[in-house]
């Protein structure tokens, strides 16, 4: 208890909340993951605060407030500019039948806080703190969950995880974020309602999945997710005990980048099923094409790495810079790590290299007007000329000079000027 009661790690302006609230008579605590942090002693990114207060009487007590969530009983409290000072009040609440697998149909308030963190997903998330009396309620031993490092549902794990399945994919984050064992009954719950989480929207479990791969222990998570099942049910292409999932245990070793340790994730799958997969999970345009540009360099880079010469170094560096989505330090960094961590390391050979000259297509010194103004028709004869325009640079960079590349051009062909 000495860190929580640490009142310089809670946020002044949500103590202020609670002191308000209080003052006209009603119950007030900090709640959920801030007061998990704070056990831990480590600073929540935001804290939420529970009530017995109504959300009409939360709107009429604070000046500033939104209506962010008032169906389930949330109204955001300004107090202040600043995204920083805007906090979610929720008055106690429990929930109605859960039909979709994720959100309650609907929500009854309620005035005893033990009901409403009775509701929550684990116990270590089902905590409650009174920032002005410096009393925690703690009714399903989440403190002891934390100090013997368990991940464990609220009450009837099959309930927590039947009412929403996205759960399944929180408890096995929590664990990899804290790198803490799921408690048995609660893991066997898991792996019961994987037909629930199958009814969360695609969105939600790629934010999931994403926040696991973000940890500082992505394998063990994702290892959680492929023993139970779940895995193949969300990822299709990965299947157990499958080629596709050799490089699993490399993920730990990826830099903290997500589209890298997205790439580590498939890097011994098909480009065009590992794109399909992304697609599937709703992945955004951008991050596809990183994603996918790192394992299109996996595969372009093998002809280099079985024979490292000149020419094999000169089109590859090509194919990256002609396509990379990012920038050139950033796209090499990320790929040179996503090698080493799969241990296919290219990194010593690619610097061999160093100082050579690679040109990008867009550095070529001759373009199609050029070709035009020298009697060439668009079209694609246009296209060609300039594509063996450009091999001429790559195998010889110092003759990326406009009036030597014209005279190939006449070499090329001799037949077209006037």
């Amino acid at each position: 208890m000495e860190n929580i009661l640490n009142l310089k790690q809670i946020n002044i302006k949500a103590i202020e909340i609670c002191s308000i609230l209080q003052k006209h008579n009603y119950q007030a605590y900090i709640v959920g993951g801030c007061v998990r942090d704070l056990i831990l002693n480590q600073i929540p990114k935001d804290f939420d605060i529970t009530t017995n207060a109504t959300p009409d009487a939360v709107m009429k007590l604070f000046p500033e407030t939104y209506a962010t969530g008032l169906k389930h009983g949330t109204i955001t409290v300004s107090m202040g500019k600043g995204i920083e000072n805007h906090f979610e009040v929720t008055t106690f609440r429990i929930e109605g039948k859960y039909l979709d697998g994720r959100r309650p149909e609907d929500v009854t308030f309620v005035t005893n806080i033990i009901d409403d963190l009775s509701r929550r997903d684990l116990t270590i998330n089902a905590m409650a703190f009174d920032p002005i009396s410096h009393t925690l309620l703690d009714p399903f031993n989440g403190e002891n969950d934390l100090k013997n490092n368990i991940i464990k549902a609220v009450g009837n794990a099959n309930e927590r995880f039947r009412e929403d399945g996205l759960r399944i994919m929180r408890a096995a984050r929590f664990a990899a974020r804290f790198n803490y064992e799921i408690e048995e009954s609660t893991l066997e719950a898991m792996q019961n309602n994987i037909d629930t989480l199958l009814k969360v929207s695609k969105e939600r479990i790629k934010d999931e999945l994403c926040k696991i791969l973000m940890t500082d222990n992505p394998y063990y998570g994702i290892n959680i997710l492929q023993k139970l099942g779940i895995l193949k049910n969300i990822i299709p292409s990965l299947i157990p005990n499958r080629p596709s999932t050799h490089f699993l245990p490399s993920l730990d070793f990826c830099i903290k980048n997500l589209e890298t340790r997205v790439a580590c994730l498939f890097a011994n799958v098909m480009v065009n099923t590992a794109k399909e997969d992304l697609i599937s999970l709703k992945f955004s345009n951008s991050e596809i094409k990183s994603i996918t540009f790192l394992l299109d360099m996996l595969d372009k880079v093998e002809l280099f790495d079985k024979d490292p010469n000149i020419i094999n170094y000169r089109q590859f560096i090509a194919f990256v810079k002609n396509g990379m989505p990012d920038t050139w330090s950033i796209t090499l960094e990320h790929f040179i790590n996503l090698t080493q961590a799969i241990q296919c390391p290219i990194g010593d050979k690619l610097m061999k290299y160093n100082g050579e000259i690679v040109w990008a297509r867009r550095d070529l010194k001759i373009n199609g007007n050029d070709l035009i103004e020298l009697g060439i028709t668009a079209g694609p004869e246009l296209k060609k000329i300039l594509d063996n325009c450009y091999q001429e640079i790559l195998i010889n960079p110092e003759n990326n000079i406009k009036e030597y590349l014209i005279q190939f051009v006449y070499k090329l062909n001799s037949n077209f000027c006037n």
